[in-house]
C-alpha cells in the first residue's frame, strides 16, 4: 500500500501539470507521453501474448512501428475534421504526406503488412495475426483519441479523467456498502451491479455539472473558452433542455464505457494468466492497468463528438 501511494503521488506530480498547464509546449509534451505510453502498452500486450506463444522479435518490432503508423493517421485524421491544429499534422503537411496517412491507406497498408507475415515470417501463423492486428487497432485508436482530445481543450481531458476517476471510486463504495449482485464473476469477481450502478450515477451526476456549469467556471478562472463545446459544434442549436440532455447521455455512456474498457483488460489477463500487464507504475502495474478505462472511454467520447460535430456543424 506504502509504495502504491508513493507511485501514486509520483504519478500525480507529473502527469497533472501536463493535463492542466495551458501552453503548446505541454501539448506537445502531453503528446510525446501519449506516444511513449501506446509503445509501452503494445509492449504490454506482445509480453501478454508470449505467455501462451513467443511472438518472434521482427513481427515485434513491425507491429510497434504500424501501431504508431495508425496513430498518427487517427491523430492527423481527427484533427483536420475537427479543425484543430498540432504537431503531428504540422509535421505531415509539411512534409506532403497527407494521403500517406489517410486512416483507409494505413488500415489497407497493416493488413498487406501483417498477411505478408505468413509466408515470409518462420513459426508466425494466422492466430498470431489476428492478436497483433487487434493489438494495433486497441492502442492505436484509443492513443489517438486521447491525444485529439487534449488538442481539443483542457476540459475535455479534466472531464473524461472526472467521468472515469469517479466511476472507478464510487462503484468500489457502492459495492462495499449495497453489492450482493456480481456483474462479471468470471471477469472480475468483486465487481457488482450495485456498484456499476451507483459509480454510474454519482459519475454521470458530476460529469452532468461539469458540462452544463463550465461557463461559471471558465468565467472564475479566466479560462478563454466560455462555454464547454465552443468551437466543437453548434451547441446552441441544442437549447438548454438539449445541452442538459446531451450531458447526461454522454456521461452516462463514458461511464458504462469506462467500466467495459476496465473488464476488457481484465479479461484479456485473465485469459492469458497474468496479474499485471508491467510493473512500470509500482503498486499500480503497468500502462494498461492504471489507464484502461480511460483509454477506452476516450475512443468512445471522441466518437460522440465527431458524430456531433457533424450533426450540429459550426456556421
Amino acid at each position: 500500500m506504502k509504495q502504491r501511494i508513493i507511485t501514486g503521488i509520483l504519478m500525480a506530480i507529473i502527469l497533472v501539470p501536463l493535463v492542466l498547464v495551458p501552453s503548446e509546449a505541454m501539448e506537445r509534451v502531453f503528446e510525446f507521453v501519449v506516444m511513449l505510453f501506446a509503445v509501452i502498452a503494445m509492449l504490454e500486450l506482445l509480453a501478454m501474448y508470449s505467455k501462451e506463444k513467443r511472438i518472434g522479435i521482427p513481427m515485434r518490432i513491425i507491429s510497434i512501428i504500424l501501431m504508431l503508423f495508425l496513430y498518427l493517421s487517427v491523430t492527423y485524421m481527427a484533427s483536420k475534421n475537427l479543425g484543430i491544429s498540432s504537431i503531428v499534422t504540422k509535421g505531415i503537411d509539411h512534409i506532403n504526406l497527407s494521403t500517406a496517412f489517410q486512416p483507409v491507406t494505413v488500415l489497407l497498408f497493416m493488413l498487406i503488412v501483417l498477411m505478408s507475415g505468413l509466408v515470409f515470417v518462420h513459426d508466425y501463423n494466422v492466430s498470431d495475426l489476428g492478436k497483433l492486428y487487434i493489438a494495433i487497432l486497441y492502442v492505436s485508436l484509443c492513443a489517438g483519441a486521447l491525444s485529439v482530445l487534449r488538442l481539443l481543450g483542457i476540459r475535455f481531458i479534466v472531464y473524461l479523467f472526472v467521468i472515469t476517476i469517479s466511476t472507478d471510486i464510487f462503484a468500489l463504495v457502492f459495492g462495499m456498502l449495497l453489492g450482493k449482485h456480481k456483474m462479471a464473476p468470471n471477469i472480475s469477481p468483486k465487481k457488482t451491479w450495485e456498484g456499476a450502478i451507483g459509480g454510474t450515477i454519482v459519475a454521470s451526476i458530476l460529469g452532468s455539472l461539469l458540462i452544463i456549469f463550465y461557463p461559471y467556471v471558465s468565467k472564475l478562472f479566466g479560462f478563454g473558452d466560455v462555454d464547454f463545446f465552443k468551437n466543437v459544434f453548434d451547441y446552441q442549436k441544442l437549447g438548454m433542455f438539449g445541452l442538459v440532455l446531451f450531458a447526461i447521455l454522454l456521461s452516462i455512456s463514458l461511464s458504462v464505457s469506462s467500466q467495459i474498457g476496465d473488464l476488457i483488460a481484465s479479461k484479456l489477463k485473465r485469459n492469458f494468466g497474468i496479474k499485471d500487464y508491467s510493473n512500470i507504475f509500482p503498486g499500480h502495474g503497468g500502462v494498461l492497468d492504471r489507464f484502461d478505462s480511460a483509454f477506452f472511454a476516450s475512443a468512445i467520447f471522441l466518437l460522440f463528438i465527431f458524430v456531433i460535430s457533424h450533426l450540429l456543424p459550426i456556421a
